[in-house]
């Protein structure tokens, strides 16, 4: 191989290795998380009837939630987890998940979906989530948890 051509793809090599640094730290954007765990109203350390667990990212206008809520109760009382979005006072958008170990849904299930309005001028700003139980006597719920970004 001549001198030349040496250095040309020495040269061809560098300007690659270049434009790859460059673009690393666009690809490797970090976005705020936050953690997630609701137990159900009738969790003790010795009685676990259902839960939903996961992690909230925060976009610019939108959040991805992923996780999973857990059925253990016995029977047909599903477990389902309700997630508001918001921005201020106002609520945006809204979704909910549901386990029940006694049917198709299945004692596990998980999700991974985006909540917001990706044309709102300045997105959401809180999640607010719910974790509930259709009992016999009724639907019981947690205390619902907010999670605001940061």
């Amino acid at each position: 191989m001549s001198r030349f051509v040496r250095k040309a793809a020495v040269g061809v090599l560098a300007a690659v290795g270049a434009l790859a640094v460059a673009a690393a730290p666009a690809a490797a954007a970090e976005y705020p998380t936050d953690e997630f765990s609701l137990c159900g109203v009738s969790c003790t350390e010795d009685n676990v009837d259902g839960y939903t667990s996961g992690v909230i990212t925060w976009y610019n206008r939108t959040a991805n939630i992923q996780g999973s809520v857990t059925d253990i109760e016995a029977g047909p009382v599903p477990t389902t987890v309700y997630f508001e979005a918001y921005a201020g006072s106002t609520k945006i958008d809204s979704e909910s998940r549901t386990a029940n170990d006694a049917s198709d849904l299945g004692q596990i299930r998980d999700f991974n979906f985006t909540i917001g309005d990706t044309d709102l001028v300045g997105g959401i700003d809180r999640i607010k989530i719910t974790l509930c139980q259709q009992r016999p006597s009724g639907i019981a719920c947690t205390p619902p948890e907010n999670y605001s970004k940061a």
